[in-house]
């Protein structure tokens, strides 16, 4: 434990007096809750994430197929979809701003069981390595608003001329040579 959280736990009457085994057993505790917190955080955030693109590309294909002509339901359709995207996206901010938290406070646990400090363990050699933070929160909001421009593009461009289906035997027609 660092001095300052020492200073700060002898200063607070609340605090319970812990053996060295037990503040470790609380450190360990507090560092698996918040490496599993980080794990479902993640795979919430796939789940979310991957909720809005789907539902981005099958309202995409299904409009690119199936075009709707009336222009008020089809801009409902579309800011319907904006709706969910955006909801996706605040979900996803949230989230980050919680795992911000949670690292903070895993980094917390790594100072007070000296993993970031220079020979603490071993001589000239840092447990954990000093890491940059690499948010991918912003990314995801990205491609959704990518996603909703390309859904809003095909939404309201005008249809193009039919393509045959791929069994569909197109018209031929012969040429006759032509004699001189």
């Amino acid at each position: 434990m660092t001095k300052d959280m020492e200073s700060k736990m002898q200063n607070n009457p609340k605090a319970m007096e812990l053996t060295a085994e037990q503040k470790f057993d609380a450190l360990k505790m507090r560092y698996e809750d918040h490496v599993e917190l980080l794990r479902y955080m993640t795979a919430l955030d796939l789940k979310i994430f991957s909720g809005v693109i789907t539902i981005q590309v099958a309202v995409g294909s299904w409009l690119a197929t199936s075009p709707i002509s009336n222009g008020v339901t089809l801009t409902l359709l579309v800011c319907l979809v904006a709706i969910l995207c955006a909801s996706g996206a605040i979900l996803l901010h949230f989230s980050a701003k919680r795992r911000i938290e949670a690292r903070d406070t895993l980094k917390n646990i790594n100072e007070a069981l000296g993993f970031t400090k220079d020979g603490a363990y071993a001589p000239d050699l840092t447990i954990n390595a000093k890491e940059q933070s690499q948010l991918w929160g912003p990314w995801y909001t990205l491609a959704i608003a990518i996603g909703l421009i390309g859904l809003t593009l095909v939404a309201f461009t005008p249809n193009q001329p039919d393509i045959p289906e791929p069994n569909t035997v197109i018209e031929q027609t012969s040429i006759t040579p032509t004699s001189h």
